[in-house]
């Protein structure tokens, strides 16, 4: 083929290569491929990276965790060497192919832990990983009773690298190598987080008047709910004179109270309306719905869900705490599980 022949955009391609000055060495290099003496030498390489979708497990339980690979490979420089008058259609072929070098093939993805995560599937392949591409990959696996906090995994990866490329009588001969790194990722192993509930409220609200809202919470999960702090959401017809309330510490089963001022419009009608409470703790947050009745002054009365039903509520969930710490604990006590 003669020059004049090659398309618009591949000598554009070819220009734009040439640019770049043959001694100048990119800092951060991704690798260098040097390939035997044909009519081009490439620097570059696949670049693999690994992210964890679903990083967070419960203890105690099996589940597949969710990886993405992504190759950030580039080709730093392309180098051209003597090109000899009638080669040129082949020169150009051999260009680019030799961006296959930054192709990982034939991957293998083997995830390894020697912690309290057991892997419980094996290897996963991919045919190809091109530059730019993703690929989402899954491991099922296995988190030991009492694990907790972060667990360090590693990926170990195999793949086969273009390495050279050469071309006869329009043949294309690559020649592959392995190559293969190791990729560390964390998983972060928590206990349930904290369920908090309404277990009561009482009021004493007026149209036109101040007046003041109880809320008492409790916490029904299985792990302390820590630095709690409430906060009403009100609309018309409440204004809130105190918006949030400091709660302090709830452990599974413990109870405490948010209370509130408040000023109720003087056109608010004697029904019932609702508001919302926020609360807020470390490493999270919970929203409840409360229920608040106004009323005509002269019928005014304090709206109290019975103190019996409160305390039997803070009973249940202590009682519910006690059960699950105490099979927790036989359960932590008993024969160690077989391992895998």
């Amino acid at each position: 083929m003669h020059p004049d022949q090659i398309s618009p955009l591949l000598r554009l391609l070819i220009a734009f290569l040439l640019l770049i000055p043959a001694g100048a060495s990119p800092a951060g290099a991704i690798g260098e491929i040097q390939f035997a003496g044909d009519y081009y030498k490439v620097e570059g390489g696949p670049k693999i990276d690994v992210s964890v979708v679903n990083p967070v497990f419960p203890p105690g339980t099996n589940g597949t965790v969710r990886l993405i690979l992504a190759n950030e490979g580039v080709v730093l420089r392309l180098v051209p060497g003597a090109v000899p008058p009638g080669s040129e259609e082949e020169a150009a072929s051999e260009m680019v192919a030799e961006f296959g070098g930054i192709d990982a093939s034939d991957l293998r993805a083997d995830l390894v832990s020697d912690g309290p995560v057991k892997v419980l599937s094996g290897p996963v392949h991919l045919d190809r990983l091109g530059p730019g591409e993703t690929a989402s990959i899954e491991f099922e696996i296995e988190v030991e009773e009492g694990a907790e906090g972060p667990i360090p995994l590693c990926l170990d990866i195999e793949y086969e690298q273009q390495v050279d490329v050469s071309f006869s009588g329009g043949t294309a001969s690559p020649l592959y190598l392995p190559s293969s790194l190791q990729l560390d990722l964390i998983l972060s192993v928590e206990g349930a987080p904290p369920t908090l509930e309404l277990m009561g409220y009482r009021s004493y609200l007026a149209p036109g008047e101040e007046g003041s809202i109880s809320i008492i919470v409790g916490n029904a999960g299985e792990s302390d709910a820590a630095n709690c702090t409430a906060r009403l959401v009100a609309a018309s017809p409440f204004a809130p004179l105190t918006e949030r309330s400091r709660l302090g510490d709830m452990p599974p089963g413990g109870v405490a109270v948010a209370r509130f001022d408040v000023l109720v419009e003087g056109s608010a009608r004697p029904q019932e309306y609702s508001i919302g409470c926020e609360i807020s703790f470390d490493g999270g947050e919970a929203s409840l719905s409360v229920p608040l009745t106004v009323v005509s002054p002269d019928g005014a009365r304090l709206l109290i869900v019975p103190l019996l039903v409160i305390l039997l509520g803070a009973a249940a969930l202590a009682a519910v705490w006690l059960i699950r710490s105490r099979t927790n604990s036989q359960r932590r006590g008993g024969p160690l599980r077989s391992r895998r």
